[in-house]
């Protein structure tokens, strides 16, 4: 029990502490998890705890910081007056390590918001570390946030047989009400992953890859794809997880002034030509289409 001020400054000290190490994990952790389309698809965790586990613990000790941070500079306002008031005695002069400190904050941000070296090379880390917790194709979710859909809703949207891929389910053991419970519900009611239920359902899916290069609008290419993390994927791999033909998909990127290799990211392709991935699949997509 806190019995006086003294006693409180140390509480509040300890505390500062103990945020600044727990924030100091958790955002090491963070900026390693895999993207939340992998995460919550398949049940990613480490040390017990899931993705959203590690962004709550996070953003409390975040708010417990800041909150024991504006306290430890109350309960210490008389010396940190007092050295202000020291090292400014006699006159008026900024510090040269104050403004170094102002003039480097303002710097991170610029560099941060322009994507500029050195900020870059930190965020493009980040993204090669979250894309090597995919090691393969079934680990992508088919688009965003499916581990949210129905049985009914996913069925209609990835073109599978319904009553055939719930009869399977059944067949597996798997537990569930009816075709309106969705993916997590039922992977979290039977200890799997929504990963898992989907894999034994797509197994009931149309041919992949037999309609994608005819009879496509603009609206149903970004019905279908918008969403399912495209950007993050080389072209190659995009290529090859759509069964696109790859020698008419690069024709239609080079009529569309686009040059393109395989091994390029999707996402710094368009950028670099002013566009978005999926209006650069709709292009590779739709004969003759353009932005």
């Amino acid at each position: 029990m806190v019995r006086n001020k003294q006693s409180t400054r140390s509480l509040i000290a300890f505390l500062v502490t103990w945020s600044f190490l727990v924030l100091t994990v958790t955002g090491v952790i963070l900026y390693i998890v895999p993207h939340g389309r992998i995460a919550f698809w398949t049940h990613w965790s480490l040390l017990g705890l899931e993705k959203e586990q590690w962004a709550g613990v996070h953003m409390m000790f975040g708010g417990i910081f800041i909150a024991t941070g504006v306290l430890h500079l109350y309960y210490n306002w008389k010396p940190f007056k007092k050295y202000l008031a020291e090292r400014m005695e006699g006159h008026i002069r900024v510090k040269r390590e104050l403004v170094l400190s102002v003039a480097l904050t303002v710097l991170v941000i610029a560099l941060s918001v322009l994507d500029l070296p050195p900020a870059s090379w930190v965020f493009n880390w980040n993204a090669q570390i979250k894309r090597a917790w995919v090691t393969s194709p079934e680990l992508e979710p088919p688009y965003g946030h499916a581990e949210e859909s129905s049985l009914a809703g996913l069925a209609k949207r990835m073109d599978l047989d319904l009553p055939a891929a719930m009869a399977a389910l059944e067949a597996e053991g798997v537990r569930f009400d009816s075709e309106r419970d969705s993916l997590e519900r039922i992977a979290r009611a039977n200890g799997t992953t929504p990963m898992a239920i989907y894999a034994i359902m797509q197994r009931f899916a149309s041919a992949p890859g037999q309609v994608v290069l005819t009879g496509l609008t603009p609206l149903d290419v970004e019905t279908r794809y918008a969403g399912s993390g495209l950007g993050r994927k080389s072209l190659g791999e995009l290529l090859e997880q759509l069964g696109l033909d790859r020698t008419t998909a690069l024709r239609r990127l080079r009529e569309a002034n686009i040059s393109a290799e395989p091994q390029d990211n999707v996402r710094q392709l368009a950028e670099q030509h002013g566009d978005t991935p999926i209006e650069l699949l709709k292009i590779m997509l739709i004969p003759g289409y353009r932005p």
